[in-house]
Parts: C-alpha cells; structure tokens; sequence
C-alpha cells in the first residue's frame, strides 16, 4: 500500500505543474482571476460528473468516510462543514495562486510551493499526530536555502537581501502564503479522507472520488460568488458594458487550455486523496512538490522564460530538500529509510555541487525579462 501511494505521489507531482502550466497560459491573456478559477473549476467538475455518470452505470456508487461519529454529526453534515472549511482556505490560495503567476514568471513562482512541507510539519505532529525526526530538519534547512538561491543575484546589494526579496517580491510573497494554507487543507483532508477505519483499496477511491467532487462544487461556488460580487461593486455603466465579455473572453481565446487545465486538476485531486490514505500526508505533499524542475524547464520551453540559472540550481536544491525529508520522514511503524547521518550526508552533497553550480556561473548575466515583480 505505502509504494503504491508513493506512485500516485509521483503522478500527482507531474499532473500538478501540468495544471500550473495551463493556469499560467490562461492568465497571461491578462483575464480576471476570479473568474478564470471558476471557469477551471467548472471544466475539473465536468469531468467528475462524467466519471461519476459512468459510475452510476456500472451500478457503483460513491460514498463518504463516517467521521462525523466522533463529532456527532452524519456524515453528509460534517461533509458540509469540511466543504466550507476547504473552501475559505483553498479559495484564498487558489486567488493568490493566480496572482503570483500574472506578476511572476512560472519557474520563478513555483519552487516556492516546496515550502509546503516545512509548514506540515507541525501540523502532521499536533493534528495528524505523525512523527518527526532529526532528519527532517536538515530537509527543511536544505529547502530554505533553495529559496534563498533564487534571488541569488541580489547578495551584491547585501547578505541578507535574497531572504528580504522573498517577501518584498509580490510573486514569492503570494506563494509563501499559497503553501502556508495548502498545507493546512492538505492536514484536513488527510484527517477526513483517513476517517472510518481501513476500507478496501476500491472504496478509498470512491471516497476520494466524492471528496473531490464536492470540494470542486464548492469551490466553484466560491469563485461564482465572488465574482458576481467584485462585479457588483464596479460602475453600472461599466459593468453592464463588460460583464458578458469577462466570462466569455477567456473561453474564447484559450478554451483549450481551461479544459486542460480543469482535466489535470481533477486528477491532481484524486490522486492526492487516494495517496494521503496509503502513506502519510508530509510525504505526498513532499513527492507533490518535487516537480518544482519540472516548472522551470516548461518555463523555459512554454513561456521563454530566461536567466533562469538561479531558479534551476535552488530548485535542485530544494528537490535535495524534499527528498531528504521523505527519506527520513518515520513510517507508521516509527523507522525511515536513511538515519539523520545518511540527511546530512546528503545535504553536504547538495550543497557542495549548489555552490560549485554558484561558482561556476557567478559571471552569467541576468536577463532583463527575467526580473520578478
């Protein structure tokens, strides 16, 4: 079970950056977000209504996990206030999510959702009531110091400024924030999803599968609400004038591209629910985020993006990161796969080649195109 939610960890990992990458596409048609999140989320909900039309036919039908016993609540009432819950959080990173890719280029935003993990630790150890070792630090520092080698050209303005450009930067300053509330949904999924014992391998999925419908519903609903009340408050005149092209334009221009965008998301979703449910929540979420590389070569291709040398060498680094945080994460049974030895063997591995990486382009030039708002 816990290898197979290893996979689906990876699965998940490349679908996420596919989903970012289609997001990034919609977006740089300059298109409101809020609208562009309900369109994506409407396009991911068509596809669950699919899946589940041909579910019903089969004869199958999707449930939830009973965990509204311990609160004393049905299952359909606690689902209802899981759904608001993920909602308000998702919501709000979703939004900020689209803001830091309008403002900052692809490979420059997503590394930073390799902090994601840092922010679980504490909620795995209080709220999920997971383990963690002395090697997971060293994972942590090493994903630190990759954020902190993206903005490498600014130590010639001070020691200290790669880590003030952080949160001085609107792009890094949204994904800071982005990761900070996916790991709290990404704990509340994890502690409802894991609710009514050990099923069959056939009913976690169907559990995931009606997760994930209703998050999307209610997040589409978000994203509606929202929308239609930002319109609202816009001048009469003026918002009689646009308010047919704002949700008509963007399935004009790039219709493609959002149903593309709700196709991976949808999967995103349920191969996350079904992997939290076969090994522990830090690690998905650590698998999830090692596609950060990958974000930085379809930045490349995609979007040409370039002078992006500092994003690709601190995002190896913050892969060093991830991966050292999955190998020493413990199991359910207490042991992991290398020791705080083998984590800090490989962090001086990963910064003896970040820093001959640095030394080796220490005269490249950034490019102008490649300055981050």
């Amino acid at each position: 079970m816990n290898n197979l939610g290893l996979l689906l960890a990876c699965f998940g990992s490349v679908f996420n950056v596919l989903t970012d990458s289609a997001r990034k596409k919609i977006l740089d048609h300059g298109y409101d977000a809020v609208v562009i999140g309900f369109w994506c989320k409407a396009a991911a909900i068509c596809c669950y209504l699919t899946a589940l039309v041909v579910l019903v036919c089969l004869g199958i039908h999707p449930e939830l996990p009973p965990v509204g016993s311990s609160l004393h609540l049905s299952p359909k009432a606690a689902f209802l206030i899981y759904l608001v819950i993920n909602a308000l959080l998702e919501g709000t990173a979703i939004l900020l999510n689209y803001r830091a890719l309008q403002v900052s280029p692809l490979s420059f935003c997503v590394p930073f959702m390799a902090l994601t993990p840092v922010f679980l630790l504490p909620i795995g150890a209080f709220f999920l009531h997971e383990k963690i070792s002395a090697g997971m630090i060293v994972g942590v520092f090493l994903v630190v110091t990759g954020s902190l080698v993206i903005n490498r050209q600014l130590v010639a303005n001070g020691w200290l400024e790669p880590a003030k450009a952080i949160l001085r930067q609107k792009g890094s300053r949204y994904m800071l924030i982005v990761a900070m509330l996916l790991a709290c949904t990404a704990g509340i999924d994890k502690w409802f999803v894991t609710g009514g014992g050990d099923p069959d391998m056939a009913t976690r999925v169907l559990r995931s599968f009606s997760l994930s419908l209703g998050k999307s519903m209610m997040l589409g609903l978000f994203f509606l609400c929202l929308a239609a009340w930002r319109l609202s408050r816009k001048p009469k005149q003026e918002s009689q004038q646009g308010a047919s092209s704002v949700w008509t334009d963007p399935w004009r221009d790039a219709m493609g591209w959002i149903l593309l965008a709700g196709l991976f998301e949808a999967t995103v979703l349920i191969l996350q629910l079904v992997a939290v449910q076969l090994t522990v929540a830090a690690i998905v979420i650590s698998i999830k985020r090692s596609g950060i590389l990958l974000a930085c070569v379809l930045g490349w291709f995609m979007f040409k993006e370039r002078g992006i040398t500092d994003r690709v060498i601190g995002s190896f680094v913050m892969i060093a990161g991830v991966t050292v945080f999955f190998l020493t994460k413990p199991d359910i049974h207490g042991t992991s796969m290398i020791g705080f030895t083998g984590a800090v063997g490989v962090a001086a591995v990963s910064l003896a080649g970040m820093f001959l990486a640095l030394y080796l382009t220490r005269n490249w030039n950034k490019p102008a195109d490649c300055t981050v708002r």
